[in-house]
C-alpha cells in the first residue's frame, strides 16, 4: 500500500535518526529490497534499516531462520545478524557484512564469457541450496510465525500458498490480465504434475541475481535474503526461479543484447535438461507462472517485477496443455 506524504516524511526522519546514531551517510547503501534498505558501517559489518511494517518480532524469527540455515553447511557465506534494535518503532539490524556485489549489478559489467562463468556459479548456488535435506519438518514456510503456512504434501502447500496469494492480488490482476480463471486453471493443473513426489529440500524461494554476491572472480560469496519466502519443498523452485528471476533485469530484456542472453540461457536451460530430464521446460514454465502469482500483490511497491507478473500470466491465459 501506498504510503502518504506524511507517513514518508515521518519514515526519512527516523532512518536519518538511526543513520546518524550510527555515523552512517545516506551514500553508505549497499543495496535496497522492499522490506530494507541496507548500509555500509565498516569492512565487516552492515546496518540494515527496515521499512516501518516491519516488526521486532518478525526480524527476531528471521534471525533464528538464518542462525538455522547458516547451520546447513552451505559453501558460502548468509545472514548473520548480530544485534537487533528499534528507533521510534523503526526497526534495525548490525548485521556481518558480506563480501561481494550482487549479481544484478555485476553482469551488465561483464564480457560473453563472464556472464556464462558468473551465471553457471549462480545456478551451482541454488543447486548447492537445493541439496540440503530437511526431513523432520512439514513442507512448506520456515519462518516460524503464526501465519507461516505449513502441509503434509507439497502440492497442499503450492496450492495454499497460491490462494493466499490470489486473495490479495485478484482484483487488480482481473483488470491487468483478461482471462485470467484461464491462465489461473492451467497454473493449478500444471502444480498437481510438478508437485507429485516433492523431496524435502531447503528452498530459499526468492533467488534472484539481487540476492547473490559474487566477488572478482564470479565466485559466490553470499545469498542474502533468507526470509518469509524460504520453505521446505521443491529445490526445482530455487532453480526455476534463477532462470526466470534474470527476466526482471534491465539488462535481459530483449532490446538488450537479446541474442546473447538468449545463448545463455540455452546453455543453463541444457544443463538442467541434462542432469534433470526432458520434463525441465515444463517444469520451468510451471513454477515460473506460479512465482508470476506469488509476488502480483507487489504493484505499488515494485512495478516491474508486477509488470513481469502479469506478462507471465497473459502467456498462459492462452496454453492449452503440453
Amino acid at each position: 500500500m501506498l504510503q502518504s506524504k506524511g507517513a514518508l516524511q515521518a519514515e526519512s526522519r527516523r532512518v536519518a535518526a538511526i543513520l546518524n546514531r550510527f555515523g552512517v551517510a545516506p551514500a553508505d547503501v549497499l543495496g535496497r529490497g522492499s522490506e530494507s534498505t541496507v548500509y555500509a558501517l565498516d569492512a565487516t559489518q552492515a546496518l540494515r534499516v527496515y521499512r516501518p511494517q516491519v516488526t521486532w518480532e518478525y526480524v527476531a524469527l528471521r534471525q533464528q531462520l538464518t542462525d538455522w540455515v547458516r547451520g546447513c553447511g552451505l559453501p558460502f557465506a548468509v545472514p548473520e545478524v548480530f544485534a537487533i534494535g528499534a528507533w521510534a518503532g523503526q526497526v534495525y539490524t548490525v548485521e556481518a557484512r558480506i563480501p561481494g556485489r550482487d549479481l544484478a549489478q555485476t553482469l551488465p559489467t561483464l564480457d560473453a564469457p563472464g556472464r556464462a562463468q558468473a551465471l553457471a556459479n549462480y545456478l551451482a548456488a541454488a543447486q548447492q541450496i537445493g541439496a540440503v535435506v530437511v526431513a523432520d519438518r512439514p513442507f512448506g514456510e520456515l519462518l516460524g510465525d503464526a501465519g507461516a503456512l505449513q502441509a503434509t504434501t507439497w502440492h497442499e502447500y503450492l496450492t495454499a500458498r497460491l490462494q493466499r496469494a490470489l486473495d490479495q492480488a485478484r482484483p487488480v490482476l482481473a483488470r491487468d490480465v483478461p482471462n485470467l480463471d484461464a491462465a489461473l486453471r492451467h497454473v493449478t493443473d500444471a502444480l498437481a504434475w510438478v508437485a507429485a513426489d516433492a523431496p524435502k529440500r531447503l528452498v530459499h524461494g526468492d533467488f534472484g541475481p539481487a540476492n547473490v554476491l559474487v566477488d572478482g572472480t564470479l565466485a559466490v560469496t553470499g545469498v542474502a535474503d533468507f526470509g518469509y519466502s524460504t520453505v521446505v519443498g521443491d529445490p526445482r523452485l530455487d532453480w526455476a526461479g534463477a532462470l526466470a528471476f534474470l527476466e526482471l533485469l534491465p539488462d535481459y530484456t530483449p532490446a538488450a543484447a537479446a541474442p546473447l542472453h538468449a545463448s545463455l540461457h540455452a546453455s543453463l536451460h541444457a544443463q538442467l535438461v541434462a542432469a534433470h530430464g526432458p520434463t525441465w521446460p515444463r517444469v520451468f514454465a510451471t513454477y515460473r507462472q506460479y512465482y508470476a502469482c506469488y509476488f502480483a500483490n507487489c504493484g505499488d511497491d515494485d512495478p516491474t517485477t508486477y509488470a513481469w507478473c502479469v506478462r507471465v500470466l497473459r502467456e498462459a491465459e492462452d496454453a492449452t496443455g503440453w
